[in-house]
């Protein structure tokens, strides 16, 4: 077994990572052991690529996400067009707590869901699933960083490319098969900038704390968990889970949403079920920041015209008229 020399493996690792190994040997990735994973310890993303031969682009993939978006390196394409985001006024769909992941699934029995298109996209992606990422604490809760910089939390909105395939799960193998829109989500103490929608989901999650509980979500309002703008950060990456296929074009929005701490403190609460049958805190399904590899990081945002706008500090994110300033 392999074994990369940059990681600092203890004994107790070795040995969970070649009983791994053997595990695979006699089922191959249909066995149930290797389809276990985690956030943290001997399963986490570190050590994704041991667990499944079918992941092995987690260890050794040149494309993958999340990454650390830096403003001085974005390059101006004039040619990106305005996203066309295509969304019905409410939807329907499973709320589940997956243990790593807490993921709002749309009916499939519905002909339409929402369309994404234009912008970077060439093909038009059909929205599947939204997905949901905070981590320990709210100063280190998004994916996705800017100029090093967190959020405290980040939702994608996964969708695959109704084109070329029938479903998710056909698309997330196949080049160009998916595209997500990320939105980062910021904490408020108005109540006036509390995004609605967001705390009707958060609601919703207080109601399935344990792994594999699920419950229905009627005549939501999807299209208010994005913020109105027609400016992004575009790039070819991955899925930031297991397998962590390269074919994604992540599309990141340039605004957050907003929530209350309170609120978002809830969700640190849902548990999830390690290996050891030992029940923890859902505080983080964050995966640690992916080299860049010489991609390009595309932006429509002409930062030339704008002043301050290559800067993107923290401390004044995404100001009036949708751009970011000193």
């Amino acid at each position: 077994m392999k074994i990369i020399e940059s990681y600092t493996l203890n004994t107790q690792t070795v040995i969970f990572l070649v009983w791994i190994q053997n595990i695979q040997n006699i089922h191959g990735s249909n066995s149930p052991w290797v389809t276990w994973w985690a956030y943290e310890g001997i399963a986490g993303p570190q050590h994704w690529g041991y667990l499944n031969p079918d992941w092995v682009l987690c260890q050794s993939g040149k494309f993958q996400s999340p990454i650390n978006i830096e403003p001085r390196w974005l390059l101006y394409d004039p040619k990106l067009r305005r996203m066309s985001l295509d969304l019905p006024t409410t939807v329907n769909g499973t709320f589940k707590n997956a243990g790593n992941n807490l993921i709002f699934t749309l009916d499939t029995t519905v002909l339409y869901n929402g369309n994404f298109s234009d912008g970077p996209l060439l093909y038009t992606y059909k929205l599947s699933q939204v997905h949901i990422h905070i981590g320990q604490n709210n100063s280190h809760g998004s994916e996705h960083r800017i100029d090093g910089k967190s959020f405290a939390a980040e939702i994608h909105f996964v969708c695959y490319n109704v084109n070329l395939f029938k479903s998710l799960p056909e698309a997330r193998a196949m080049p160009y098969g998916v595209a997500i829109l990320a939105v980062f989500v910021e904490i408020t103490q108005s109540s006036e900038n509390n995004n609605q929608a967001l705390s009707i989901l958060f609601d919703k999650a207080s109601s399935i704390p344990q792994q594999n509980q699920e419950t229905r979500v009627h005549d939501f309002n999807l299209k208010a968990l994005i913020p109105e703008t027609n400016y992004y950060v575009t790039y070819e990456g991955s899925f930031t889970h297991p397998g962590c296929q390269e074919t994604v074009t992540w599309v990141i929005i340039n605004r957050p949403i907003f929530i209350r701490a309170s609120q978002i403190d809830r969700i640190r609460f849902l548990q999830k079920r390690q290996i050891d049958s030992q029940m923890t805190l859902l505080e983080g399904n964050i995966r640690p920041l992916m080299p860049l590899n010489n991609r390009v990081v595309r932006t429509n945002i002409n930062y030339h015209r704008t002043v301050g706008l290559c800067d993107m500090k923290r401390t004044s994110f995404y100001e009036v008229n949708d751009l970011l300033h000193h």
